[in-house]
């Protein structure tokens, strides 16, 4: 469903539980505007490299037609953070229709649930996209930072733009986690809450764990493009550590919200070969009963009986009760581990090969 219909749809509806947030509003918006959404937030990139390129340029910080890789960063981190808002939010409730046959709640409850999980609380939203801000001028206070955006600039002019672009990034980035955090506990709470648990119909239950991938993916790459432009500061021990805990937690991102479902159909599974075992040992006393009395004349179809309550147990230990296909993990680690790979790659052939 396009985000623009869907806004629509949510509007024409009854009273919502909440306003939407700045950045729901901003997106529908966008979604309205004539032509494909990453138009938008293409020009809103360059828009932005453009004016820090002014900036430098005519203080002679840097010739023209060169930048530092901050600034490019700084230029495309913006305008992903809010494409990743549209596709997050797009990509939810897509899935939640997928999950629509299973769900069992009411037209009116399913309304309720689709705006939960894509639409933000205002004030929450602009709370913690202030707490961002504050942590981030609390680490430039006390923290050396290894990546510093004020080393390209060497005026106040292009110091306070450069430090302007680089706030509002963590003030965007602080909504985006926020996103994530109230996203994913909603997955939880319909897959554990609202969906009718049966091992035999797995599929839709998959659309979420495509959804946890990709916001943990997102996660992953303006931290790969934060380390990249700040050269080579994934030497340095602190940023190491740093981007370590963030690979695991775009890890923890992808498996947490998905472990309430997990845990249902391990128990259904249980469940399930429970009674076949039951029904299993069933059929052997009756063999027994009737090898002892010397009646074989029913053996075929016991023989039978049992025969199938086997498959039905290899079948039922078969059906993996972790709820995402094993092309969404592979899919996973590479996009996570890949980039790194490379660079290590890259970094051991330049200390190996030299300058």
């Amino acid at each position: 469903m396009a985000r623009g219909k869907k806004a629509n749809s949510k509007s024409e509806s009854k009273p919502q539980p909440y306003a939407p947030s700045w950045i729901d509003r901003f997106n529908d918006w966008v979604a309205q505007r004539p032509g494909p959404p990453w138009l938008v937030y293409l020009g809103i990139g360059l828009l932005l490299l453009v004016v820090q390129a002014a900036a430098l340029w005519m203080e002679g910080a840097y010739s023209i037609g060169t930048l530092p890789p901050l600034s490019l960063f700084f230029a495309a981190v913006m305008p992903f953070f809010l494409a990743q808002f549209h596709l997050l939010d797009d990509t939810a409730d897509a899935a939640l229709m997928t999950l629509r046959p299973i769900l069992e709640v009411s037209e009116e409850e399913y309304g309720e649930l689709c705006y939960r999980l894509t639409m933000l609380a205002a004030r929450p939203t602009l709370l913690a996209g202030l707490a961002m801000l504050i942590t981030s001028i609390l680490l430039d206070i006390f923290w050396a930072n290894p990546v510093d955006p004020d080393a390209m600039a060497t005026s106040p002019i292009s110091t306070a733009l450069v430090y302007l672009v680089y706030k509002i990034v963590w003030w965007t980035f602080g909504a985006l986690a926020y996103h994530a955090v109230h996203q994913l506990r909603w997955i939880n709470r319909i897959l554990t809450v609202h969906t009718r648990i049966n091992l035999f119909q797995m599929g839709p239950l998959y659309a979420f764990s495509k959804l946890t991938a990709l916001t943990a993916v997102g996660l992953a790459i303006p931290t790969y493009g934060y380390f990249v432009g700040g050269s080579g500061a994934l030497l340095d021990p602190i940023v190491l550590v740093q981007f370590l805990l963030i690979l695991a937690l775009a890890i923890v991102v992808f498996v947490w919200p998905l472990l309430g479902i997990h845990r249902l159909l391990a128990r259904e599974k249980e469940r399930l070969l429970d009674e076949a075992n039951l029904r299993l040992e069933a059929a052997i006393v009756e063999l027994h009963r009737q090898m002892d009395n010397g009646k074989l004349e029913g053996m075929t179809d016991l023989n039978m009986a049992m025969a199938n309550l086997e498959m039905e147990r290899n079948a039922l230990k078969r059906i993996s009760a972790w709820p995402w296909e094993p092309e969404t993990v592979r899919w996973l680690v590479t996009a996570l581990v890949l980039p790194l790979g490379l660079w290590i790659i890259q970094f051991v052939l330049q200390r190996i090969l030299g300058p």
